[in-house]
C-alpha cells in the first residue's frame, strides 16, 4: 500500500512540474504576440493637388476679327395667298390651253394660189352632202409648173357618213392622189330614211384647181 501512494506522488509532482514552464511559455508566447500585433495610429500625409498641363498648345488669336451680319428678326410671318380650289372640268370640256399651230415658210415661191371651189355642190342626189368642204392641197409640180385641172371624185359612203371606194379623174394625173385623199379625209351627212341612217353609192364630188393671175 505504501508503495502505490508513492507512485502516484510521483506522477503528480512530474506532471506539475511540466505544466509551470509550459503555461510560463504560453503567457511568453501571448505577450510577445501582443506587442508585435499591436497598432497604432496611422497618420496619412496630405493630399498635394498639382495643376494640369495642357499637353496641346492654345490656338493662336486671329489678328482679324470676323463681323457677323446682324440677324433680321421676323416679327410677324405673313401667311400664303389663299388659291382657288380646283374646279373639276364638266363633261366634254377639256382643261387645256389652245395651241398655235404655225405653218412653215416653204423655201419655193409657188406663187398665188387659185380658188378651189369653196362653195358646196350637191353630191348626186340631194340625199348625201358634206359636213365640211374636203381641205384639199395644191400639188406642188402643179403650182411650180403653172399647171391647172378638174377633176370628179366618185365614192360611197356608209351609214356613219365614212366615204369607201374613192377613186379620182383628172384633167392631169397630177392632181388624182390629191384629190382622192381630200375626199377619203371628210365626213359626210349620210341620208336618212325612216328615221335611219342608211349608205349610199355613186356619189361624185367635183374640184377645180385654178391659179390667180
Amino acid at each position: 500500500m505504501p508503495q502505490r501512494l508513492s507512485g502516484f506522488s510521483s506522477d503528480a509532482g512530474r506532471l506539475a512540474a511540466s505544466f509551470i514552464p509550459a503555461a510560463a511559455f504560453t503567457l511568453c508566447l501571448f505577450v510577445v504576440m501582443d506587442r508585435l500585433v499591436s497598432v497604432g495610429e496611422v497618420h496619412l500625409s496630405e493630399r498635394t493637388v498639382r495643376p494640369l498641363v495642357s499637353i496641346t498648345p492654345l490656338p493662336e488669336e486671329p489678328q482679324t476679327l470676323i463681323r457677323r451680319e446682324p440677324v433680321e428678326r421676323i416679327s410677324e410671318v405673313q401667311p400664303p395667298p389663299r388659291l382657288d380650289p380646283v374646279r373639276r372640268p364638266n363633261s366634254g370640256e377639256i382643261g387645256l390651253a389652245p395651241v398655235e399651230l404655225l405653218t412653215p415658210t416653204p423655201e419655193i415661191d409657188p406663187g398665188p394660189v387659185g380658188d378651189f371651189a369653196g362653195t358646196i355642190v350637191v353630191i348626186g342626189r340631194e340625199t348625201g352632202v358634206p359636213v365640211r368642204a374636203p381641205i384639199v392641197e395644191y400639188p406642188h409640180r402643179a403650182l411650180t409648173r403653172g399647171i391647172e385641172g378638174d377633176c370628179e371624185v366618185s365614192f360611197s359612203i356608209d351609214a356613219a357618213g365614212r366615204p369607201f371606194g374613192v377613186s379620182a379623174s383628172c384633167t392631169d394625173e397630177i392632181f388624182a392622189r390629191s384629190s382622192a385623199r381630200a375626199v377619203e379625209q371628210t365626213l359626210f351627212a349620210a341620208p336618212v330614211r325612216n328615221g335611219v341612217p342608211v349608205g349610199q353609192g355613186n356619189l361624185v364630188y367635183p374640184i377645180q384647181y385654178r391659179l390667180e393671175d
